[in-house]
């Protein structure tokens, strides 16, 4: 349970104006000090100064915190699972929306582009996947992601199969509402004019590792040229086990509304690793999974703030590709947002509607 305000408002005060009393005394005898050398400084003085403080801080503190104690208690509780059933009707993408119908259509439309260009090289059609084929895209920040996988033979490198790609579509700036072509660390993005506004579609080129239907795997460059330097490399991915891995409804909507909270606040958490933690909190709770949306958000918040330390998530179509492998910095960033989400709850469970809102 979280701390009530007003132990946590009279430690705060306690420890604000004690410590605050305590070092204005040691800077008046300093001063006494400099004006008369003979005085010696008192260690005593500054921890009697210090108590007053913390006494008067804690005092002051504590009636502050009851009053707020107080007005929480009085606050009608709101059906939280109703209010985030409704934020994830808000944020989820709709196929029906203009927007995606349309992006959707240039989408299709690039595709065939793409495969009659590069039929005799490609080992299959072009596909989508990603957060929109899944269900789990925001409807104000979404695009659509193709993997274009190419034969074992078809180019000498990565390098060559992700540059050849680029070249082309760089080609098509101009035509079929495409404005832009842009270089990115795995994919390209392709810039198009969807109802006046900039949208994108992410192509991924993947070099086959062999043929073979049973084998899906293939190669992924990453691009990390820079002025100076071309570290660019390569890595394995499986995009066919991508697509494997699904959210159950529920876990769906978790995602929906997490993925918001964490854009809000600016957190260092890709959405790939995110929905992968979201699976581990329901393996790590599977006995226990609790009932209602918003006990099984909280359920997510605390296993990440429990786990992301420690945990080892790896990614499915990459099992040397760690997904919690980020700083200990992101780490500790993201922990911290999701233990004062959780206190934040736990004291008054209607600020789910500050944590987890949408603007209107």
């Amino acid at each position: 349970m979280a701390i009530n305000k007003s132990t946590k408002y009279a430690i705060n005060g306690a420890l604000f104006l004690g410590i605050a009393n305590a070092a204005l005394n040691a800077i008046r005898q300093l001063n006494e000090i400099e004006s008369d050398p003979g005085k010696k400084f008192s260690w005593e003085k500054v921890f009697l100064a210090g108590g007053k403080g913390a006494v008067l801080g804690g005092a002051a503190g504590f009636a502050a915190g009851t009053l707020t104690d107080y007005l929480n208690s009085k606050e009608k509780p709101i059906d939280t699972d109703s209010y985030l059933l409704d934020i994830v009707n808000t944020l989820k993408l709709d196929k029906n929306d203009k927007v995606f119908v349309n992006l959707s259509n240039k989408t299709n439309l690039l595709i065939e582009l793409l495969n009659n260009h590069f039929r005799n090289e490609l080992s299959e059609y072009p596909a989508r996947y990603g957060s929109t084929e899944k269900g789990t895209a925001l409807k104000d920040k979404f695009d659509i992601d193709i993997s274009l996988l190419f034969k074992p033979i078809s180019f000498s490198s990565t390098k060559a199969m992700y540059h050849t790609v680029f070249e082309f579509l760089k080609e098509n700036v101009g035509k079929y509402d495409i404005i832009d072509v842009r270089e990115q660390k795995k994919s390209i993005g392709v810039i198009v004019l969807v109802l006046n506004k900039e949208h994108k579609i992410d192509i991924v080129p993947i070099k086959r590792t062999t043929e073979g239907r049973n084998n899906t795997s293939g190669y992924l460059y990453v691009n990390k040229q820079s002025f100076l330097t071309d570290d660019s490399s390569y890595t394995k991915t499986d995009v066919p086990k991508l697509k494997s891995v699904h959210l159950n409804n529920t876990q769906r909507k978790i995602a929906l509304v997490l993925k918001k909270w964490k854009n809000d606040n600016n957190l260092p958490l890709s959405s790939h690793l995110l929905e992968n933690l979201i699976l581990d909190a329901y393996a790590y709770n599977q006995s226990k999974l609790p009932k209602g949306l918003t006990q099984k958000i909280t359920m997510v918040l605390q296993h990440i703030a429990d786990k992301l330390e420690v945990a080892k998530i790896r990614s499915i179509e990459n099992t040397n590709n760690i997904l919690t492998n980020i700083s200990d910095n992101s780490k500790y960033e993201i922990i911290e947002a999701c233990l004062d989400a959780i206190e934040s709850y736990q004291y008054q469970p209607n600020s789910v509607v500050d944590l987890f809102k949408v603007e209107v």
